[in-house]
């Protein structure tokens, strides 16, 4: 238990990708235990059953916390200490899809459309306000609480509020799980891990059920250290969990000499190219790179590069919708959710954080992503960079490293650069920034089009994007 029990607020209670998942956990916790856990949603309806919810966990699993829920975040965040925050700015699956749609119009085609490409400056734009507006509440009634961001694009998100508010503000994601089930893959006759057939690591969510069990298997043999940005972070490092052994060398020969052309041909191709593997898969690593949306060659087609499954993710939302209300009525117990990856959901790790901080833990996490104070020498000072770091009663601190080579920093500078662009357009509504911001995408390459995609994003989503009106 910690020293001091804590107060945490979750911005985006409601969500059914993320907030089922952190509750269970969090409940779980003895970390946590006592602690006062605050529910915010805007979604009255979908408020009221993760409150239930929450109440029937604490009963069942005897966690002793104090749970309260509104629909107005300022009646809950006085006193906080954490504040988590998943929220969307419009229905997720429509807009991402609109997202990828927009850009398709004038002949730019995204293979994914959240975090980089034009469409992640709409995303960006969309959340960046709502999420200032709540730094600012915090500014106001718990100066001294963490931000704790896991709203996407993170590097653009985390950016904006550390640059324009005074809150403390780290990014958290779980990409480099992606990162384990693809060494976990490439080395799975060395440490026994059975791989489906046709096994890939694309995000869609029909594609989760085969994923988990190869990334927790990848979890037990594996330790990986990497950094750069998030969704585009390196390995650096690449250990035997259990003796220590550097496995670098033959994931190079295993991967490199005998290639299995079907798996993640993208990533392969670029550690072949710049010396080092990225931890993301192709499906988000494709959003940064400047070789992937010609036209003419259609390298998505040579790369498999399948778009996201909107309709599964709706699927998805639905069937976690469904299994909260079910749980709340009474109909499935409340422990089926102590399993949170048997649901498909993944654990954030939010516990072993908070819990960190309140006990001063030393506590190693493999993902941060925070203000670049020399933790990456050769990335701009302040950009948002992803690396591992300890979090203790001091703070979240990142670990150091060297620099990155050369053409994967160009690249990760690139991403920095225009993500600072994206940044300052949104929150001041200037077109004159965001076009910019759009010709330094490396997926445009045509002013008139850039011209046109920003033209009707702004007509598109103008409810979503008051600040350009």
């Amino acid at each position: 238990m910690a020293a001091k029990s804590p107060k945490i607020v979750v911005v985006g209670a409601g969500s059914a990708i993320f907030g089922l998942g952190a509750l269970s956990t969090m409940m779980q916790s003895s970390r946590l235990r006592g602690a006062h856990i605050a529910l915010c949603d805007i979604n009255e309806a979908g408020l009221r059953t993760i409150t239930a919810l929450a109440h029937k966990m604490n009963e069942a699993w005897d966690a002793q916390l104090t749970i309260s829920s509104s629909t107005e975040r300022r009646d809950l965040l006085p006193g906080a200490d954490f504040v988590i925050v998943s929220v969307q700015v419009g229905p997720r699956e429509e807009v991402w899809e609109q997202d990828w749609r927009i850009p398709l119009r004038h002949g730019v085609h995204q293979p994914y459309a959240e975090n980089g490409g034009p469409g992640a400056f709409a995303h960006a734009a969309r959340g960046i306000p709502l999420l200032l507006d709540i730094a600012r509440d915090m500014e106001d009634l718990c100066p001294d609480a963490y931000y704790l961001n896991l709203v996407n694009p993170l590097i653009r998100t985390t950016l904006a509020i550390h640059r324009y508010s005074a809150v403390k503000v780290i990014g958290l994601c779980h990409q480099l799980l992606w990162g384990y089930a693809l060494v976990g893959t490439i080395l799975a006759d060395r440490f026994g891990i059975p791989i489906p057939d046709g096994f890939h690591l694309h995000t869609n969510a029909d594609n989760m059920p085969r994923f988990i069990p190869v990334a927790r298997a990848a979890l037990e043999h594996l330790s990986i250290k990497a950094a750069g940005i998030n969704h585009f972070s390196w390995m650096l490092d690449i250990r035997d969990k259990h003796t220590g052994e550097d496995l670098y060398p033959l994931v190079r020969e295993t991967w490199l000499a005998r290639p299995r052309p079907d798996f993640e041909p993208l990533s392969r191709e670029v550690f072949s190219i710049f010396g080092l593997v990225p931890t993301a898969g192709d499906a988000h690593l494709c959003e940064f790179l400047p070789f992937v949306s010609n036209p003419v060659t259609r390298p998505w087609e040579k790369y498999h590069l399948t778009l996201q499954s909107w309709d599964g993710n709706r699927q998805r939302r639905a069937e976690r919708q469904a299994l909260a209300e079910a749980i709340v009525a009474g109909r499935v117990p409340v422990d089926d959710l102590r399993d949170v990856w048997r649901h498909n959901m993944l654990d954030e790790g939010i516990p072993e954080m908070i819990g960190a901080v309140m006990d001063n833990d030393n506590h190693y996490h493999q993902q941060l992503n925070l203000p670049n104070r020399g933790y990456i020498p050769n990335l701009p000072d302040e950009a948002i960079v992803e690396v591992p770091g300890i979090i203790s009663s001091y703070g979240f601190q990142g670990l150091s490293f060297p620099a990155l080579p050369e053409g994967i920093a160009a690249l990760c500078r690139r991403e920095l650069e225009e993500a600072s662009l994206v940044v300052d357009a949104a929150v001041h509504g200037d077109r004159q920034l965001a076009l910019q911001a759009l010709l330094l995408d490396p997926m445009v390459t045509d002013i008139d089009t850039a011209r046109a995609i920003l033209d009707d994003f702004l007509r598109d989503f103008a409810q979503y994007l008051p600040q350009f009106a």
